[in-house]
């Protein structure tokens, strides 16, 4: 499992990643405010796509970046 860290805006969310299977992974997403405070419904856990030897880092931002931009107006 691999612990990524990102700060969108007044948010930081940290995924932590598992590939679930061939081409598949699995984050499971926690985000708290600017003061590291955690809203009622701040854990979130998505399966996606992954393409063989694509960078699983840069993947995991773009889904970040649009759960935030989604779920907390970012």
């Amino acid at each position: 499992m691999q612990t990524l860290n990102y700060t969108v805006g007044p948010w930081h969310a940290e995924a932590l990643l598992e590939e679930v299977e061939p081409g598949k992974l699995m984050a499971v997403i926690s985000v708290t405010d600017d003061k590291g405070i955690a809203m009622h419904d701040s854990k979130h856990t998505v399966v996606f796509d992954h393409e063989q030897g694509q960078d699983k880092a840069k993947e995991t931002e773009q889904l970040v970046r649009h759960l935030l931009q989604e779920r907390y107006g970012v």
